[in-house]
């Protein structure tokens, strides 16, 4: 890949905390106008891989290079070109919630001119205009996280380092972001997007890298790692599921078969077999209404720790 099209190397980085690894020789690119998913458990890595990356603490081993600017010779430069949503947000409390975008939009270099369009931008994005005269102290956890968001969108920046950034928003108003978001990205900007919850990042997210106790396991598509670390599974919407139970176990070697409701469950042995599946129902005059790919990516985490083990 051209040089251009990256937005962070990494290579080797490194963080120790006296006799605590707590980064282990970390090596992955970013891409240019991707949602990179950066996920593991608590304590795997992934706040200190940040903050390296951000500038904001020195590695112990390695580098990263972002938007083009070396994390040790330039942390400031580095810092210029991004914005972060920490998990754990620190508010000026008795800030009026208007104030405190207008300082912040200030902050990101807008001048009078162009500050007031721009924080009228975040404030529908986040729909938060109904909050503009009330003082932070008193906002919900939702609410806060809605500023912050609407923070970190008022730079105009390439990258963004968003930690949780769902955490305490509601289904509404999710949609509304990750729109926002993926038109970002669109634009040839990029996200490094770090969160607990793995069946909300695969509505966002392009690529997933897993770390775990500071080693970086695995990267991929979720495409890529479903095929490689879990067996082919499907939920099959039938008219007849008990029909369609009896002939897909006669006619393919399965790893399971239930029939629930109007679907069977199917887990294949042989990822070639799944062109078998309509041609058998179709054989046997059974209607197929509906056919999902199972498998979330919290079960390819789960697979791929089990099978690095010891590695640590």
């Amino acid at each position: 890949m051209d040089k251009s099209d990256v937005a962070i190397e990494a290579k080797e980085l490194s963080k120790d905390f006296g006799s605590t690894q707590a980064v282990k020789s970390v090596s992955f690119t970013v891409n240019k106008g991707e949602v990179f998913g950066f996920f593991g458990p608590n304590g795997a890595g992934k706040t200190t891989t940040i903050r390296l990356l951000c500038g904001l603490t020195k590695p112990s081993r390695g580098s990263a290079i972002v938007c083009g600017h070396n994390i040790m010779r330039d942390p400031t430069g580095v810092r210029r070109h991004l914005t972060i949503t920490p998990e754990e947000s620190i508010f000026y409390e008795k800030m009026k919630v208007g104030a405190y975008l207008e300082f912040f939009a200030g902050m990101a270099g807008h001048t009078s001119k162009s500050k007031r369009a721009k924080i009228e931008g975040v404030i529908n994005i986040c729909e938060v205009s109904d909050l503009m005269d009330k003082r932070i102290a008193i906002l919900s956890h939702g609410q806060r996280q809605k500023i912050w968001l609407a923070r970190a969108f008022l730079s105009d920046v390439p990258i963004m380092f968003l930690d949780e950034p769902f955490q305490g928003i509601d289904i509404i108003h999710r949609k509304v972001i990750r729109e926002y978001l993926r038109n970002y990205v669109k634009n040839g900007n990029t996200i490094f997007f770090t969160s607990h919850n793995l069946i909300e990042a695969e509505q966002i997210v392009d690529r997933f890298a897993f770390i775990d106790r500071g080693i970086l396991l695995k990267i991929g598509t979720a495409h890529e790692l479903r095929d490689q670390y879990l067996l082919p599974r499907y939920s099959i919407r039938v008219s007849d599921p008990v029909k369609a139970q009896r002939i897909l176990s006669d006619g393919l070697l399965l790893g399971e078969c239930i029939a629930k409701g109007d679907e069977v469950v199917v887990t294949l042995k042989n990822r070639e077999d799944v062109s078998k599946i309509v041609s058998l129902l179709s054989t046997a005059g059974v209607a197929l209404m509906e056919m999902r790919l199972l498998g979330t990516m919290e079960e390819v985490f789960l697979s791929i720790r089990q099978k690095t083990e010891g590695i640590a």
